[in-house]
């Protein structure tokens, strides 16, 4: 018996709205003051330290980390020349461009979801003009440059100066967006072409991995992403691996979250009725960097403050 053909939404019938007209709830202090614990120092000066001495940093993070700007600390790394490459998902540069073009972000959510309009802003206009005028560059790269060309044309862009993409492309420094179709806003605007973004998206992943091939003496940073960045690490880095078998020699791995620390991983892999077998970014990592794993539990911002001061 055959199949009833599935209708597809028409998205030519949704209202998109500018993103000036929305009630935004996210204007975070770029100055965040918050003294460290004990424990917080010592984990901060054993990173900076292993910083210093290998001077080779792949950095990931979840959204959070650029809406509470903590791109402005990591761009002090880049021009320390510490940063080899940096992976997030896709819902950071939603952030990042909004900073960058109208120098604010987020929005009520329930309300918006109650009246039909979450994430239906021309955020998702340009972010994918980006993509799909910029394709072959990669999705990180095609916002950098998009944000480069494109800013100040009309109107000032209030902060596209310290925009995360617009660094990376113009430094070079490699960005890797690992979106998840559907995740994002972005998915819902009508210009939205899935198979430009999977592209885009997969020349970044193709990218991370070039990166991590035969890569020594590296230190791996995972700040506020339970799934996204070990994930997508974990399967760059297998690749890596298989072609050459010296990759992750001497390298480490420090894991940034605001998870409850039991020491379930400290020593060895906990038994799989422990609970905390199943936090990924400790497993994962743990996996690909044994006995050269530290976890801290601490805020982004705390972080990133006190490793660049």
């Amino acid at each position: 018996m055959l199949q009833k053909e599935f209708k597809m939404f028409d998205r030519s019938r949704l209202t998109i709205q500018p993103v000036t007209d929305r009630k935004t709830t996210y204007y975070p202090v770029r100055r965040f003051r918050e003294q460290v614990s004990e424990d917080e120092q010592n984990f901060i000066d054993t990173l900076k330290s292993d910083i210093e001495d290998k001077q080779k940093v792949i950095i990931g993070f979840g959204a959070h980390f650029i809406k509470n700007k903590c791109q402005h600390h990591l761009i002090k790394m880049f021009e320390k020349g510490y940063i080899t490459h940096v992976v997030t998902n896709g819902a950071s540069t939603i952030h990042d461009f909004e900073f960058a073009k109208f120098g604010q972000t987020e929005e009520d959510v329930r309300q918006g979801l109650a009246e039909g309009t979450f994430g239906l802003w021309d955020t998702g206009e340009f972010i994918n003009k980006a993509i799909n005028d910029y394709t072959p560059l990669g999705y990180g790269w095609a916002l950098g440059k998009y944000i480069a060309e494109e800013r100040d044309k009309d109107v000032i862009w209030p902060a596209a100066c310290s925009s995360l993409s617009w660094h990376c492309w113009t430094r070079k420094i490699p960005l890797s967006i690992c979106t998840s179709i559907g995740h994002d806003i972005i998915y819902e605007h009508p210009d939205c072409d899935g198979a430009k973004i999977g592209a885009a998206s997969y020349i970044d992943f193709l990218n991370l991995a070039e990166t991590l091939e035969g890569i020594q003496d590296a230190v791996f940073i995972c700040v506020g992403s339970s799934v996204t960045v070990p994930m997508v690490i974990e399967k760059a880095y297998a690749m890596a691996k298989n072609v050459a078998r010296d990759t992750g020699n001497n390298c480490s791995c420090y894991i940034v979250d605001l998870l409850d620390d039991t020491g379930a991983w400290n020593g060895g892999e906990p038994d799989t009725n422990d609970s905390s077998y199943f936090i990924r970014p400790m497993k994962t990592f743990n996996r690909m960097f044994p006995d050269k794993c530290m976890y801290q539990t601490m805020d982004n911002r705390k972080l990133m403050q006190w490793l660049t001061v």
